[in-house]
């Protein structure tokens, strides 16, 4: 599959024609992550945001937690598999992407320059990498390429926002 037959099939590029598709084509690059590697940990620079074309990718950050909390986390976590246990202490999983998918967005549209989480390739992963200054670039150059952009991220952070409200409800009221 060439580039433009994966980057049409992004879902941070579906409002995208595909003579936008070319020009984004010219600010991406593509990586490759081996399984069980970090894409990016906690505290890295911020490199932009990355787009999945094949693989499989899990977003976590290690939680600090008290005996208290750890009691409270085993109660409520029983059929779940956002907080577990390792060897290396608590962790939150935030998300578990496949193709197609995107993260890394939050930093970037919040200016931060440190991620927040680990992004872990969980096998063999390419990936597509729009940087920042390039999306600072196509801010200024492609507006209206960067307005569909944002308004996909929105669209996703809503649907996100949609399932956290379900999960917190069935937290606190049950089945």
């Amino acid at each position: 599959m060439n580039d433009i037959e994966s980057l049409k099939n992004q879902t941070l590029l579906e409002g995208l024609n595909i003579d936008e598709l070319k020009i984004i084509q010219g600010f991406v690059r593509k990586i490759t992550k081996v399984s069980g590697l970090p894409i990016f940990i906690e505290g890295q620079s911020t490199l932009g945001i990355y787009m999945i074309i094949n693989g499989n990718v899990e977003v976590k950050r290690k939680l600090e937690v008290d005996a208290k909390q750890k009691m409270l986390i085993m109660l409520r976590n029983i059929h779940s598999t956002e907080i577990r246990l390792t060897n290396d202490g608590w962790e939150h999983i935030f998300a578990e992407l496949e193709a197609n998918d995107f993260f890394g967005e939050l930093s970037v549209v919040e200016g931060k320059k440190k991620h927040g989480a680990l992004a872990l390739a969980l096998n063999d992963t390419d990936l597509f990498l729009l940087e920042t200054d390039s999306i600072y670039e196509l801010e200024k150059t492609q507006p209206t390429i960067m307005g569909k952009i944002m308004r996909t991220i929105a669209k996703v952070a809503c649907g996100d926002v949609r399932e956290l409200d379900k999960r917190l409800y069935h937290a606190l009221v049950g089945n």
